[in-house]
């Protein structure tokens, strides 16, 4: 089950534990993102340019209207906890620590092409929900709490990545090994170019050579200059 959001549009009462969570929220997604990127992210929301929030199990999907026009696709996900008892705003204050997203815990992905992580339409998508919970904290439930029991068994979509590489992260896992290339000196040209080491290596003999007066293996290098010199004076 998803639940459709106009951000803005719910004109509720505050409650205490919709406060803690959104400022929880808050706080994580600033941990996330760079100070620069974090205020636009606000300017974002005060202008209204998140227009549709729609909330699932495990992802939170935004329309967030940008420089291009139509409006960006921001993707939060969040892995799911086992469903709690009590789902009532009273009883959630207790709970909230446990629901709410570390930041490491938030998977991101946008169609926009900036390649910092989070974005800044992330980022207003993620403080627009958390506005959102100030009086619907139940909506954190419905974000992060398993629905039919299988939490484990709930595969999330990506991973958190560095910088640079957020759209790619939705790529599936590959199903097929992927052979490694030929590197270009083991190619036939090449082998018939260099030719081939021996199979066998040549024999090393191991006795010490003699040269003059002097064996060369243990010797006294005093020795073999002295032998060397009077073979260079040697005279026949």
């Amino acid at each position: 089950m998803s639940i459709v959001i106009v951000p803005g549009q719910f004109q509720g009462v505050p409650h205490p534990a919709g406060k803690l969570a959104s400022t929880l929220l808050s706080v994580a997604v600033a941990g996330m993102a760079d100070p620069a990127r974090f205020r636009r992210g606000k300017t974002y929301v005060a202008e209204g340019a998140v227009t549709r929030l729609q909330v699932e199990p495990g992802l939170l999907t935004a329309s967030v209207a940008g420089s291009r026009r139509q409006p960006y696709q921001a993707l939060i996900n969040v892995p799911l906890v086992p469903r709690i008892a009590n789902d009532a705003p009273e009883a959630l204050r207790t709970q909230l620590t446990r629901l709410t997203p570390e930041p490491h815990d938030l998977v991101t992905s946008c169609t926009c092409p900036d390649m910092d992580d989070p974005c800044k339409h992330v980022v207003a998508a993620v403080l627009a929900f958390a506005n959102e919970l100030v009086s619907r904290p139940e909506l954190m439930v419905q974000w992060r709490c398993d629905t039919d029991g299988t939490a484990a068994e709930r595969p999330r979509v990506g991973a958190r990545a560095r910088p640079g590489e957020r759209h790619l992260r939705l790529a599936g896992t590959p199903t097929r090994t992927i052979d490694r290339p030929t590197p270009p000196w083991e190619s036939p040209e090449w082998v018939a170019f260099l030719g081939t080491a021996p199979v066998e290596p040549r024999d090393v003999p191991l006795e010490p050579v003699a040269v003059g007066r002097a064996v060369l293996g243990l010797i006294d290098l005093a020795a073999v200059v002295r032998s060397a010199v009077e073979a260079l004076t040697f005279d026949d």
